[in-house]
């Protein structure tokens, strides 16, 4: 790692004794802090086309072999696994600024990962109210 490398995420670097820099960590990742709409579509954008993409060619590789539909089936649980992800910012109000987007969308990409997403928000949020208290951690 070069030092101008080091010093971009908050590490520096003597000999073989690496130290971290809590502060300069903080400060490097504060513009993350605040959603940012258009990453936000862009982002669901790059998870939904390609998920619907291969449903489509799952769907067409069934007459073909039913092999090559499982394979193509590994891709779209992974495209799936990141609108979860999505969903998961959504209930924490962190991927669009305002609670009503990130409502709205959380509960469509809801009806695709099979997760209703008024109740496992509901949940999730029960499952951060405990933390530490592993009588009161929840299912979320």
């Amino acid at each position: 790692m070069r030092p101008d490398e080091a010093s971009a995420v908050g590490l520096a670097c003597e000999r073989e004794h690496v130290t971290l820099d809590l502060k300069a960590v903080a400060r490097d990742l504060a513009t993350f802090r605040r959603p940012s709409t258009a990453r936000g579509i862009f982002e669901v954008l790059v998870s939904i086309v390609p998920l619907m993409l291969l449903w489509v060619l799952m769907w067409l590789s069934l007459e073909v072999h039913y092999a090559l539909t499982l394979l193509l089936a590994v891709p779209a649980a992974g495209f799936l696994l990141r609108l979860f992800l999505i969903q998961h910012d959504c209930g924490h109000g962190a991927f669009f600024k305002g609670r009503h987007a990130n409502d709205w969308l959380g509960r469509c990409i809801g009806v695709l990962t099979l997760s209703p997403y008024n109740l496992w928000r509901r949940g999730h949020a029960t499952h951060h109210a405990g933390t530490g208290n592993l009588d009161r951690r929840g299912v979320g």
